[in-house]
């Protein structure tokens, strides 16, 4: 369970309270193991923070309706197959965002940094939850971790209704395939991760649709720990003619402490030229934490102040580049 306030000094913005709630739930058998995934989330207020600057609540509307209302929903349900030498193969509904791009210590935004840019990289167009597959190969040796990720385009966020009937629409005009592969190096204090992705569908950049272009990139995420302290880098770049982001870089530091957990974090992402107004295009994502542990570690209550800098991109008319101070309190329960 997760309840999250924030509040700006951009006047034109109100505080904002969200709150979200996660159920899972694993099966084993015998050469395999279900997995179901429940989801329930609050709707952000329309006029709220996260309204302004999308980035600063990684876990705001998780679950909306289609009228934009907060909702539960099955998030994922699935089946992993256990093959041989260490072999794994996943099909049904699932996060393609969970198996690429992946961090030790920026990677959740209930435990980790709230901000999404810490989240996952800003370029790879992840569709939301939908039906596809995960093959895995586990390292071994100096042999790299080996993950491939197929699916539909469009996941259930992405549907006109948000429905599990348009998820199987698959001959829908404008549906297509994403595809996304990645090799993983991991050791005790390194880790390295590279992967490439691409989408073929037509995807609605700011009012306008990319039918004629598929969206592709590349990223890296580099991570290090030892002792108390580790630390995380990500890069990624993507079509500029199909993506609203065209480059990005993150980076994240976080220190155990007696007292709790420390992290900050700063990203630039590159906006696509054609997109953004005679002002700046690189948004910029920064974040403080100190997450102090309650309820005999079950929990955790995690003060934060980001500032984010969000350029104005046309064709829409909203005024001057933005920025802003965000204070946040989360509070997060696991049971």
């Amino acid at each position: 369970i997760t309840a999250i306030y924030q509040d700006t000094d951009d006047s034109r913005a109100d505080a904002d309270l969200t709150a979200s709630a996660d159920i899972f739930a694993t099966l084993n058998q015998e050469r395999g193991e279900w997995l179901l995934y429940i989801e329930a989330s609050s709707a952000p207020d329309s006029n709220g923070v996260s309204a302004y600057y999308p980035t600063v609540n990684g876990d705001a509307g998780s679950v909306l309706t289609a009228g934009g209302d907060g909702g539960v929903q099955v998030s994922e349900f699935n089946y992993t197959f256990f093959l041989d030498n260490d072999r794994t193969l996943m099909l049904g509904l699932i996060d393609p965002s969970a198996w690429l791009d992946r961090g030790r210590i920026a990677n959740d935004e209930n435990k980790h940094f709230l901000n999404g840019s810490f989240v996952n990289n800003a370029t790879i167009a992840f569709p939301d939850y939908t039906l596809g597959g995960v093959f895995r190969a586990l390292g071994k040796d100096r042999r790299p971790e080996v993950t491939v990720v197929i699916s539909g385009s469009d996941g259930i966020a992405d549907t006109p209704d948000r429905s599990y009937q348009d998820l199987l629409d698959l001959n829908e005009d404008g549906r297509g395939v994403f595809l996304g592969a990645g090799a993983s190096w991991l050791n005790d204090r390194t880790s390295w991760r590279i992967g490439a992705w691409l989408r073929n569908d037509g995807q609605d950049i700011e009012g306008d649709m990319t039918d004629d272009e598929v969206n592709y990139g590349v990223y890296g995420v580099f991570g290090w720990q030892s002792g108390a302290n580790a630390l995380n880098v990500r890069a990624g770049m993507a079509n500029s003619y199909a993506s609203v982001a065209e480059r990005f870089i993150a980076m994240a530091y976080q220190r155990n402490t007696r007292f709790g957990v420390l992290g900050i974090g700063v990203a630039d992402t590159r906006i696509a030229r054609d997109l953004v107004g005679p002002g700046r295009n690189d948004a910029l994502d920064s974040e403080i934490y100190f997450r102090i542990p309650i309820l005999g570690d079950s929990g955790h209550i995690t003060p934060s102040v980001q500032y984010v800098e969000v350029p104005t991109i046309e064709p829409s008319e909203d005024g001057s580049d933005s920025s802003a101070i965000v204070a946040g309190l989360r509070f997060h329960w696991a049971f």
